[in-house]
């Protein structure tokens, strides 16, 4: 699963690879084939255990990518780690699990998951808080459960459409089902999974543990080098000491890995000294430096994004019509209907009018213009649909620059972020709901059942992400050197500029943007020939200006070692370096949650 959220690429698909490790397994058959219309001999499905344990490991989720994606602009989407982890749970009990109640348990688990992102909180509600127009507490949960709801309902609208009639692949969610049924039909493969997932995460809480609260590993190794006077402690030159960013790397790939770090090495040991030589930036640390490279790190990624969406105008042509589609009530296939669909379309309007008032009361915002940015953000969420279907590619950060643009207001800051990241949040959930909706279609499962899930999920995930961003945030600090926010800094670059002009940039900035903005285009380009191998990915050059020198050389080192596995043991790698770099993600990144809270409550000093 990819969910482009301003500064992410991932790169190769890992969904894929779960494909290709399993690419002839049996998948359960639809639900109108298996059942022979006896619901009584069905397997269970919406079933307690299956809400209960998807609620629990989508809260843990939901926790960790609070801070693995301010610190890293990924998230685990969730889906194949709740499986994984559900089943042996289950197993573990001798209770028995079905197959379409393991689809339930990831379907609330992956909801919940990806709710740092329809929060907004690694990226436009982070944004408005660092601009002294912050959401409040209940505001924000009532955003974050409003936007879910619709992009819940425009998943739900599609589903006949782009799963049922047209079956486009959507790999993360075919791989999803691929995997429950390689574990139901060989119950210690799927252990052996889990085992290696929650090793993982245990040896990742415990470096966390010797590194920031022992004190016997440090956060960085660094080289022993001066450049232009400034120590390699100052330039954050040297090897984080994360196994976050390492296991980001074994999920990127070499291209990004290498991307990222010629992009640091650049900015960071090039451009840099040279800059505070000049007197234009005050000193190396991050939040000085930040300021001036986060121009050609947006310009890389917001040109990327423009030319990729220019470039695949044949998917926003279709997704287009898709949008006529739903307008003209034009669907095919099975769907969400009768009572639940009236429920579900009265829950959307119910969101609608959430939302808008929210914003008005609590942004300004004119009403007029957060329901036209409520409507564009719904169009632009089709059309991100249709490219998660085909490509597995969720281009949600996007459609959240393009609406940043569209409603931006030079008067007013806030316009811009909160109508971004209304189209962004509107994005998320419907690509996630449609991944959901595809690995239920694979099953057999109950489409309605599945709403009630991603539903749940939505509930928990809002309720556990809003207080973990307020812990994390006043803990380690929102753009800080432990927290880039990466993410969020594209969010106030871009409403910057809307604001203020090129004029209000820092000296040089606007000719470093430019260039950068000209090399992403041409890059992006190139790399739909067949050199595309060859050259760097400007969303990771993006990426490595800004990311501290020590986390890109971690991620790096972790991409590498992907390559070295991926050659001398393919299946084993194949099978194990997903798990295994989702359990060591989650470790620290819920290593770090639970110790910042400890630290806000008074607990740890």
């Amino acid at each position: 699963m990819k969910l482009e959220h301003r500064a992410q690429e991932s790169d190769p698909s890992s969904a894929q690879a779960a494909l290709d490790d399993n690419p002839k397994l049996p998948v359960a058959q639809p639900a109108n084939k298996q059942r022979h219309g006896a619901d009584a001999l069905a397997p269970p499905e919406l079933t307690w255990p299956a809400l209960l344990s998807g609620a629990v490991l989508g809260a843990a989720l939901a926790a960790a990518n609070v801070y693995t994606a301010l610190k890293t602009g990924y998230i685990d989407g969730g889906s194949i780690t709740a499986s994984v982890l559900g089943f042996a749970a289950f197993r573990v009990l001798a209770r028995p699990y079905s197959a379409l109640e393991n689809n339930i348990t990831q379907t609330v688990a992956a909801s919940a998951a990806v709710m740092s992102f329809v929060a907004g909180v690694a990226g436009p509600t982070a944004a408005l808080a660092r601009a002294g127009t912050p959401l409040s507490n209940s505001g924000l949960i009532a955003w974050t459960l409003s936007l879910a709801a619709l992009g819940i309902g425009i998943g739900a609208a599609l589903r006949p459409r782009l799963i049922a009639a047209e079956g486009l692949p959507f790999p993360t969610g075919t791989a999803t089902a691929e995997v429950i049924t390689a574990m139901h039909e060989a119950g210690d493969h799927g252990l052996r999974r889990a085992r290696g997932l929650l090793l993982a995460a245990a040896l990742a809480a415990s470096v966390g543990w010797l590194r920031d609260r022992v004190g016997v590993l440090p956060q960085m190794l660094e080289l022993p080098l001066t450049i232009a006077g400034l120590t390699a402690s100052e330039l954050s030159l040297g090897v984080s000491v994360s196994p976050l960013m390492f296991a980001t790397g074994l999920l990127s790939g070499l291209r990004v890995g290498v991307s990222m770090l010629l992009g640091g090495l650049v900015a960071w040991l090039v451009v840099l000294p040279r800059l505070i030589a000049a007197g234009i930036v005050s000193g190396a640390d991050h939040g000085a430096a930040s300021g001036w490279l986060l121009w050609p790190a947006v310009a890389l990624v917001l040109s990327s994004s423009l030319t990729s969406l220019a470039a695949d105008w044949r998917i926003l042509l279709t997704g287009v019509k898709d949008v006529f589609g739903l307008l003209t009530r034009r669907t095919h296939g099975d769907a969400v209907s009768g009572s639940g669909a009236r429920l579900l379309l009265l829950l959307c309007l119910i969101a609608v009018v959430t939302v808008a008032w929210v914003v008005h009361v609590e942004l300004g915002l004119s009403v007029t213009r957060i329901l036209l940015a409520l409507l564009l953000s719904a169009a632009l969420a089709v059309v991100c649909a249709r490219g998660a279907g085909e490509t597995d590619i969720a281009p949600a950060g996007d459609m959240g620059g393009l609406t940043q643009l569209v409603f931006g207001s030079p008067l007013h800051k806030a316009s811009s972020l909160a109508c971004g990241g209304f189209a962004t949040a509107q994005a998320t959930q419907t690509a996630q709901t449609l991944w959901a909706f595809k690995s239920g279609h694979k099953l057999g499962a109950s489409p309605k059942r599945q709403v009630v899930a991603q539903l749940l999920g939505a509930l928990v995930g809002a309720l556990v992400v809003v207080p973990t961003y307020q812990v994390v945030a006043s803990t380690y600090g929102v753009g800080s050197e432990q927290l880039p926010a990466i993410s969020v800094l594209s969010w106030e670059a871009t409403a910057a500029a809307v604001q203020g002009g090129l004029g209000s940039l820092p000296p040089y900035a606007a000719a470093a943007a430019g260039t950068a903005f000209a090399l992403g285009v041409a890059l992006t380009l190139l790399g739909k020939t067949r050199a595309a191998r060859y050259l760097p990915s400007p969303v990771a050059l993006g990426i490595g200006v800004l990311m501290p020198l020590s986390m890109t050389a971690a991620l790096f080192l972790g991409a590498l070692c992907l390559t070295g596995m991926t050659a001398r043991w393919p299946d084993w790698t194949r099978e194990h370096v997903e798990s295994i770099a989702g359990g060591a993600i989650a470790g620290e990144s819920l290593f770090a949650v639970i110790l910042a809270a400890l630290i806000a409550f008074g607990v740890l000093s």
